[in-house]
């Protein structure tokens, strides 16, 4: 990697850092580019051409969350464990990753859906990830094999963010990731006598 390439990466992260931090102090719309910038010592000219808008931040948040999420689950996908296994690490991992920073995690949620609603939000990744593991599950016999994969998937990745909307708005302290663990293992285990 380049010099340059250094420089801008550090840049990048840099505005991210002082945007999440203004953020969680002010609230999205009480912090301006101009005290982002300031605090980043950077240029306005430096900004937009990272950025071409404040909530241009918001979307790349949720890229970055989403990459960083698929990193850390590409390695558990590779590991020899049953698909239950994968699907719940999955979701612990990307619950695990939320747990980090509540309040910047609840206040990027939040002003992301004000900004751009429901269906922008919905992650395709996650989405995509569960549907490969279900359809390599039913070829293993781990997973019924006439189950409709798609829908499948689309319940599990439903489930993941109506859990994380819970616990964002919840005001007691309870952990994440052993509340969508639990959830996935009632969803395998079923709910019938």
């Amino acid at each position: 990697m380049s010099l340059r390439e250094k420089k801008k990466i550090e840049t990048k992260n840099k505005i991210f850092e002082v945007a999440g931090r203004l953020f969680k102090e002010k609230g999205f719309d009480n912090t301006t580019v101009d005290e982002i910038t300031r605090e980043a010592e950077i240029g306005k000219g430096t900004f937009f051409n990272y950025f071409p808008t404040k909530e241009a931040l918001l979307r790349e948040f949720g890229k970055q969350k989403e990459e960083m999420v698929y990193n850390l689950v590409r390695n558990e996908l590779k590991k020899i464990i049953p698909i239950k296994e994968k699907i719940k690490n999955t979701f612990v991992l990307a619950a695990r990753s939320n747990e980090k920073d509540k309040e910047l995690t609840k206040l990027f949620v939040f002003e992301y859906l004000r900004h751009y609603g429901y269906e922008e939000r919905r992650s395709r990744s996650l989405n995509t990830i569960l549907q490969d593991l279900l359809e390599t599950g039913a070829k293993k016999g781990e997973v019924k094999n006439d189950i409709d994969v798609k829908r499948a998937a689309e319940n599990l990745t439903a489930i993941y963010y109506h859990s994380l909307m819970e616990w964002l708005w919840s005001n007691s302290d309870y952990s994440f990731s052993e509340d969508i663990s639990k959830k996935i293992d009632i969803l395998f285990d079923g709910i019938g006598s």
